[in-house]
């Protein structure tokens, strides 16, 4: 066998070998086209918040929801929150990551949502997201209250 044919066999193989990279998605993260492709917090806790009705007791809500904690208090208003962190990386950073290396996960991105639950008197009289809210809701709730 002559050293041309040796070279283009092996030219031929690394060629084949780049194409059909090896990337794989890091564990506990999932792949997307865009982080704007995520499900929403709302999207992937629907079926517990389904549950969730306004006038549900504290207690209930710990319960169901074991991982909100208090994130802030006044009077009689106190405030949780949930926190949902997503792991995900994205097509062109498995593309990337077989361009450069053929092998391996790329580093995997995080997004954190977050969901805000309001009880008065114990009970439960609004949620939704940070900026769904005035600047001073626990007034406004006692307020409406009276």
């Amino acid at each position: 066998m002559n050293i041309s044919k040796v070279f283009i066999r092996v030219f031929a193989g690394l060629v084949f070998l780049s194409l059909g990279g090896c990337a794989t998605v890091p564990r506990g993260a999932i792949l997307v086209d865009s982080p704007d492709a995520l499900p929403s917090v709302q999207q992937e806790k629907a079926t517990l918040l389904s549950k969730l009705k306004i006038g549900t007791p504290l207690a209930e809500f710990q319960k169901l929801v074991p991982e909100a904690y208090v994130a802030g208090q006044n009077d009689q208003v106190t405030a949780y929150e949930l926190v949902h962190i997503q792991k995900y990386v994205t097509q062109s950073d498995i593309d990337r990551q077989n361009f450069w290396w053929w092998a391996g996960s790329p580093t995997a991105q995080t997004r954190q949502q977050v969901l805000w639950f309001y009880f008065y008197k114990d009970q439960l009289v609004k949620w939704g997201r940070p900026q769904d809210w005035p600047e001073r809701p626990g007034v406004i709730i006692e307020r409406r209250e009276r």
